[in-house]
């Protein structure tokens, strides 16, 4: 049995099996089963773990996925993830204290995640900055949120291709950050250019003069069962004084999967052209994102 929304709590595996082969673990906690599996092979451990708040910090919306292939990270992976975060972090703290420590708090998180990302992605290398043959990671941007206005994955986002600004919304008429209202989104999932985000916790952040928007859904193809999150009232107000920054709650961490279609609509209060970034960590193939490549 599975929930796509976790609350925080913390869980560590109580055993392990450190030889060729595989140790299954049946949990029981009240009316909650769930199973375990890892293998360790050499510096790596192999393993199928839950997505949920067993494994991670934050609350996470896991889209209806209980549980994914994750590998261990040795330390120069930890600390490729940690420079990543750190050079966005730094800034943050430069420009917006308050957003730097809502970031800051998911930062363990993040490096979980690197780990569920170099399973899917062959065990491969994690690197900052990437290197051909490995995998790299950066903070979430134009070009790291869309592979190509025709992949059939990628494309189906709102924000126009190569940009931080959503495409033209009118007030009234539902709009979508993420699928169209019958295509999904999906992470890029096509062997070697396969990529994977998650949006951080409270990550969906827009810049302007008012917010754009109020209330949103988010969904995804194995979970459909959640409705709106209206945010209070004072989501009208800038995070810090004299900043145009807005920041939108979210259901926790929103990780962009590369074989679970994700949409994630809202209802324009304005006619505008909305500029909406997300913050959070991409990780990708190398050849996923080479150099600074154009969109097309």
């Amino acid at each position: 049995m599975s929930f796509g929304l976790h609350h925080v709590a913390r869980y560590s595996f109580p055993f392990r099996f450190l030889g060729l082969g595989m140790l299954q673990v049946k949990h029981v906690l009240g009316l909650f089963i769930y199973n375990t599996c890892e293998v360790r092979i050499g510096v790596y451990t192999m393993a199928v773990r839950e997505i949920s708040t067993k494994t991670f910090n934050t609350s996470i919306y896991s889209g209806g996925k209980g549980s994914a292939p994750f590998t261990d990270l040795d330390e120069a992976e930890i600390q490729a993830i940690e420079a990543c975060l750190d050079m966005g972090i730094e800034h943050f703290e430069m420009t917006s204290p308050k957003l730097a420590r809502i970031f800051a708090a998911q930062r363990e998180d993040f490096i979980t995640w690197g780990g569920f990302a170099k399973a899917a992605m062959d065990d491969k290398v994690i690197g900052f900055p990437s290197k051909p043959g490995g995998i790299g990671v950066c903070w979430i941007n134009p070009q790291s949120r869309q592979f190509s206005s025709s992949d059939t994955y990628t494309q189906y986002n709102g924000w126009t291709i190569n940009s931080n600004e959503v495409a033209a919304i009118t007030a009234g008429t539902k709009d979508y950050f993420f699928g169209d209202g019958t295509n999904w989104y999906k992470s890029y999932p096509t062997t070697p250019k396969r990529s994977m985000s998650i949006v951080a916790k409270d990550g969906l952040v827009e810049i302007g003069t008012t917010p754009s928007f109020q209330v949103h859904q988010i969904k995804t193809e194995n979970d459909t069962q959640y409705g709106i999150i209206a945010e209070p009232p004072t989501y009208m107000l800038p995070i810090d004084d004299n900043l145009g920054v807005y920041v939108h709650k979210t259901l926790g961490q929103i990780p962009l999967w590369y074989d679970l279609g994700v949409e994630w609509s809202f209802l324009p209060l304005r006619t505008c052209t909305p500029v909406v970034m997300l913050a959070g960590m991409t990780f990708y193939e190398h050849e996923f994102l080479p150099n600074p490549v154009v969109r097309a």
